[in-house]
């Protein structure tokens, strides 16, 4: 990433190995504010990295991602995670994807405090608590998608 190809070539090696790489089972991940910022963290960097552009030239990164053009890591990682859930939601069988998706957790009382995000909540934030349901429709899975992201 740091030779003199042309940004062009950079950008596809990016897009089709690197972002791959980097969000490898994204469809598992509890998308928490600290794991959004490493994202976003780690884009970055590949991106000033592409333009030998180091932090003390003080670019902002909306001129550096309009400049290399490469897929957004954070938004293409929580599309992944929507389409698997609706994906999951939308199985016949009695698989254990499915039963892991579903499963409320052991039951009695939880500890003390803010609990633990789950895989699940974020995608309630957007289709709410029957997201199971709504998933079954693709047409309006589909437009929920985009409040996903």
């Amino acid at each position: 990433m740091k030779s003199n190809m042309p940004t062009d070539v950079k950008r596809k090696m990016m897009n089709t190995c690197i972002l791959p790489c980097l969000t490898y089972a994204c469809q598992t991940w509890k998308f928490t504010n600290n794991i959004k910022n490493k994202i976003i963290t780690c884009q970055r960097g590949m991106e000033r990295s592409m333009l030998n552009i180091r932090k003390t030239h003080r670019i902002r990164h909306t001129k550096i991602r309009n400049i290399t053009q490469t897929i957004d890591a954070l938004h293409h990682a929580q599309r992944l995670k929507f389409k698997w859930a609706g994906h999951v939601a939308r199985l016949k069988d009695k698989r254990w994807t499915s039963k892991v998706a579903t499963w409320d957790g052991p039951q009695g009382k939880r500890r003390v405090g803010r609990p633990y995000m789950r895989w699940e909540d974020d995608i309630k934030k957007i289709a709410g608590p029957d997201w199971i349901h709504i998933a079954k429709d693709r047409e309006k899975w589909k437009s929920l998608e985009e409040a996903f992201t």
